[in-house]
């Protein structure tokens, strides 16, 4: 919460200063202090968030800075991002899914984008529903998700067309399960990049 703040020039001295005092009473074990001086260092950054509002007439309304704020600590620029993403998937599927690149069809590239954005927003929400906010490593690596999961999908085709992964299905009940499989690739991005980082640290 202090980094957000600073990043987007808010006055954090104040809470700072407590959030320190916080920190060496817990490592001393004075769990109560710690306690008290994080609550403190909560109150003065919640008093500077206010601050850092513009004051109309009496009326307090959200700044640049304060919105900026917000949109850092709960990661709303990656939730954006995962909607205009999935809008964009979405357009893609719709209008261009009869195209094909050496016979394999770019909706299944695709779908695994779509599966990427719904990975962004999941991640979003487990992030909040864990930490509060939204670590910020992830909001930028975000970004580049939707990129790689179209390699992952297309890949991915590749592969159950070819047989290797056999389904006994019609062949119309075989491009729903591409579909879906797709999909999954492009929602596991972060799953396949952990494994073929391993892999290749082996070879």
């Amino acid at each position: 919460m202090l980094q957000a703040a600073h990043r987007s020039s808010i006055d954090i001295k104040n809470s700072y200063d407590f959030y320190v005092l916080a920190v060496k009473e817990m490592n001393k074990d004075n769990i109560t202090d710690a306690y008290l001086y994080c609550d403190r260092s909560r109150y003065e950054l919640t008093n500077a968030v206010n601050d850092a509002k513009m004051n109309l007439k009496g009326l307090r309304l959200h700044s640049l800075r304060t919105i900026s704020f917000f949109f850092k600590l709960y990661g709303l620029y990656a939730v954006v991002f995962g909607m205009l993403s999935t809008i964009l998937f979405g357009l893609l599927i719709y209008r261009y899914s009869e195209l094909t690149i050496l016979d394999v069809p770019l909706w299944a590239s695709f779908f695994a984008g779509l599966g990427s954005s719904a990975q962004i927003l999941s991640g979003v929400v487990d992030d909040l529903r864990k930490e509060g906010a939204v670590i910020r490593y992830k909001r930028v690596w975000y970004t580049a998700i939707p990129l790689l999961s179209l390699i992952f999908g297309y890949m991915a085709y590749l592969l159950f067309s070819s047989g290797l992964v056999a389904f006994n299905v019609n062949s119309q009940s075989k491009i729903f399960s591409s579909m879906f499989v797709c999909f999954l690739t492009g929602f596991s991005t972060n799953w396949l990049i952990d494994k073929l980082s391993k892999i290749s640290k082996n070879l």
